[in-house]
């Protein structure tokens, strides 16, 4: 019987859910980042040296190179979904159905999602060695789930008879739709390029305009946006955040009213990474019934494997 295996492969990170015997899931997050590589093997939990198709990359957060293409039919998020699955199979399990998420855009395009479900389905078989470790398994099926969807589908007896408007904030893109009754309106589905990614690379940017002297790196933005300032700058930053913020978030509303949304007549879900980084902003600027998903990083994968269970 085949393991059902559902993959969230974001601009971030990937995270992966199966279902194990006494009913819970296994999980694994990395981060989504990819580099040629000389190392066999590593010690560090977070990362993983993977060897497929002849070449050899370092998977995680030991590797640096990030992927900015709005595509997710890339090396990068096909290796990612092949380590996630080798890293939650079982020695004995090398048969496997894979739930996996795409962009609205490409969703929407019948001709497009069956060109994404072949490129992550490959040869069918799948031979790939992480960390020294080879392993071996055949995808039997590629099931492709819309991202945002994960929420209404891992709820679905909450939302079967309920229309909701669902704004996933990733990495790289914001993926929106409305669900009526579990199924999505076409006409109000779209992804824009508004992720935390850009959020905090153009903040990053601002900031250190502002305040050269701070010299502000990548990994101090997630904390600064946490914050709401920088200790140098104090009351001028947080300013400063909050209107960039803000910003963010209408821009991503007014996206949302283009599509045709009702949003002063609509029950709003924020899920994604993102929706934790604008909390504040969400809960100043949209209705008081707005909900910020507690599990926003899961709930795509755990959605997707409900469908995988369902279809697989």
């Amino acid at each position: 019987m085949a393991i059902v295996v559902a993959v969230d492969s974001g601009k971030y990170a990937t995270k992966a859910v199966r279902r194990v015997t006494s009913g819970e899931t296994k999980k694994i997050m990395f981060r989504t980042k990819m580099d040629e590589t000389n190392e066999t093997k590593t010690s560090d939990r977070k990362s993983c040296v993977a060897l497929y198709a002849g070449n050899r990359f370092m998977i995680g957060d030991s590797a640096e190179t990030v992927d900015y293409e709005k595509s997710k039919a890339t090396d990068l998020h096909k290796i990612c979904a092949y380590v996630a699955i080798s890293k939650l199979i079982e020695e004995d399990e090398s048969e496997v159905v894979l739930a996996i998420g795409c962009p609205l855009s490409i969703f929407s395009n019948v001709e497009e999602r069956d060109k994404y479900k072949k490129y992550f389905f490959g040869s069918g078989d799948i031979s790939i060695s992480i960390n020294g470790k080879a392993k071996n398994f055949t995808i039997k099926n590629v099931i492709v789930c819309p991202e945002s969807s994960g929420i209404i589908f891992g709820n679905h007896k909450t939302y079967k008879d309920k229309m909701v408007g669902v704004i996933d904030i990733g990495g790289l893109n914001t993926n929106c739709a409305v669900y009526d009754k579990l199924n999505p309106i076409k006409s109000t589905m779209f992804t824009t390029n508004l992720g935390a990614n850009i959020l905090t690379n153009d903040l990053k940017q601002t900031l250190n305009s502002s305040y050269p002297e701070a010299n502000i790196q990548d990994w101090q933005m997630e904390s600064i946006i946490s914050d709401g300032f920088i200790k140098s700058h104090k009351e001028e930053s947080a300013l400063l955040l909050a209107k960039f913020s803000e910003k963010h978030l209408r821009a991503i509303l007014e996206e949302c009213k283009r599509k045709g949304w009702d949003l002063n007549n609509l029950d709003l879900i924020f899920v994604g990474g993102g929706s934790k980084l604008l909390e504040r902003e969400i809960r100043e600027f949209t209705l008081p019934e707005t909900i910020i998903s507690e599990t926003a990083e899961w709930d795509n994968a755990e959605g997707f494997l409900t469908v995988g269970e369902l279809n697989g």
